[in-house]
């Protein structure tokens, strides 16, 4: 209890930027002495600061705490492309959140080799990196890649290799996942209702991301999303494709939002494949449609979020 005590206070925290005890009391509801004893020994860790105090009223006066943006930091980094062609993007971000350094590399030499050395490269620049977070084009299952459009690292265990070779807190998951937790975050914060995201690549793979009730959607073998897989779609134009995906989702999640992306697609085509999909659907049904011109952003905030969540988690509940 006094574990889950912490995190909440540290997430109402990192929400508000910065709060006394009776502000982080009111949000949490937990005791103001219990958020004061919290939040003393977050910031003897180091985990939080303290950045001024409120005017006093006659009394002592209040400290307001922070989260420590120098606590740590966190590589985010994925792979995008296939065997032709593929990309590394990746950014550092403090303990808040807060943008540090980003950029990209094409793949120079396609082997698992050289993907480690450029981790080993970054990790050298930003020695306070803590936790990696790590996304790819396919089928990730507990750390290991399933399938990927990238086959080097078919059947790699690659969350236990990094974890082994660099000593840090690794996650690792399929970029729909990661995608969608982003756009979620970034334009749909707080939405109960399932919100998806359908990626449509240069490759003939298209993906798509779940969240629904505030949770990314696995499903029981982590095959969720994978919409190339649906009958039907071999030979369809692509305003035709989406137009199916949309009303397979709608029949099956009933979204409120879905995010598009990809290459060949733009704004332009939304009304169309809306009026595709209302040809089945009453109108009622269809979501709102939403185009993303690119999925980087979205992309490199879901690993981010994600990946802290889970590493201040596995801080605290490891033992």
């Amino acid at each position: 209890m006094k574990k889950n005590n912490v995190v909440m206070v540290s997430d109402v925290l990192k929400a508000l930027g910065s709060a006394t005890k009776a502000e982080v009391a009111l949000q949490t509801g937990l005791s103001v002495a219990t958020c004061g004893t919290v939040l003393n020994a977050l910031h003897h860790s180091g985990e939080a600061i303290v950045i001024e105090a409120e005017p006093s009223r006659g009394g002592r006066p209040a400290l307001r705490y922070a989260c420590n943006p120098d606590y740590f930091s966190l590589l985010s980094l994925y792979a995008e492309g296939d065997d032709h062609a593929a990309t590394l993007v990746w950014s550092v971000s403090s303990a808040t959140g807060d943008l540090l350094a980003q950029g990209e590399k094409a793949f120079q030499a396609q082997t698992l080799e050289w993907f480690y050395q450029q981790v080993d490269e970054i990790l050298q620049a930003y020695p306070n990196v803590q936790a990696l977070g790590v996304g790819l084009p396919g089928v990730v299952a507990e750390g290991v890649v399933l399938s990927c459009d990238i086959s080097l690292f078919t059947d790699v265990p690659i969350m236990r290799q990094l974890q082994e070779r660099f000593g840090l807190y690794v996650q690792t998951d399929n970029d729909m996942n990661y995608i969608a937790w982003g756009f979620y975050r970034s334009s749909c914060a707080g939405v109960t209702a399932p919100v998806a995201y359908i990626h449509k690549p240069a490759v003939p793979c298209t993906g798509c991301g779940i969240v629904v009730n505030g949770q990314v959607l696995q499903g029981a073998s982590y095959f969720a999303g994978e919409v190339s897989n649906l009958p039907g779609l071999a030979g369809q134009s692509l305003v035709d494709e989406m137009a199916t995906i949309v009303v397979s989702l709608v029949a099956i999640i009933n979204p409120v939002t879905i995010a598009l992306t990809g290459p060949n697609l733009n704004d332009t085509l939304l009304p169309e494949i809306a009026r595709r999909c209302a040809g089945t659907l009453p109108l009622r049904h269809i979501p709102r449609l939403i185009y993303r011109p690119s999925a980087r952003q979205d992309y490199l905030q879901g690993i981010a979020e994600l990946t802290s969540q889970e590493f201040i988690r596995q801080r605290l509940f490891s033992d």
